[in-house]
């Protein structure tokens, strides 16, 4: 991240390219006053958050008050090094339609938005390779059922 501009230039960019971490994060510094949107990108490297104040940030980017991810991508492991993948509101919409589709009750649910969106998957049927980020397009409705892919698995 580049200290060259504004805080609403980086907050803008944060919006728009997806960086819910960086853009929660100003959204909180603005409102407790520790910014404005004037100033210069590098007075957020100079913010120091008490534990309290931490937790509140962590809490704001959790509920995604920003609205930035309404939809998010869920794994559940199956057996084995098998995951399946669901686009979904909530971990629990995941393990639903988990149990609806497979008849599996679910221990874990895995958020893999971060880790996943932008790899690439590829499809024998059509032998094209897309990302979750371009699948997510292709849907309308949710929570939906993505895929099974083979992983590392513990």
């Amino acid at each position: 991240m580049t200290k060259q501009g504004t805080v609403a230039s980086l907050f803008h960019d944060a919006l728009i390219y997806d960086e819910p971490y960086i853009a929660h994060f100003i959204y909180y510094a603005l409102q407790k006053k520790k910014v404005t949107l004037e100033d210069k990108i590098e007075k957020l490297y100079e913010i120091e958050l008490t534990p309290e104040e931490y937790e509140k940030f962590q809490e704001i980017k959790r509920r995604d008050v920003l609205q930035m991810r309404p939809i998010k991508l869920y794994a559940i492991q199956r057996n084995g090094h098998l995951y399946d993948f669901y686009f979904a509101k909530t971990p629990e919409e995941a393990a639903f339609l988990h149990y609806q589709l497979f008849g599996e009750k679910v221990r874990k649910v895995i958020d893999a938005y971060n880790k996943m969106m932008d790899m690439g998957i590829y499809n024998t049927e059509t032998k094209r390779t897309s990302t979750f980020r371009e699948l997510m397009k292709e849907y309308v409705n949710f929570p939906v059922y993505v895929c099974t892919l083979e992983g590392g698995g513990s």
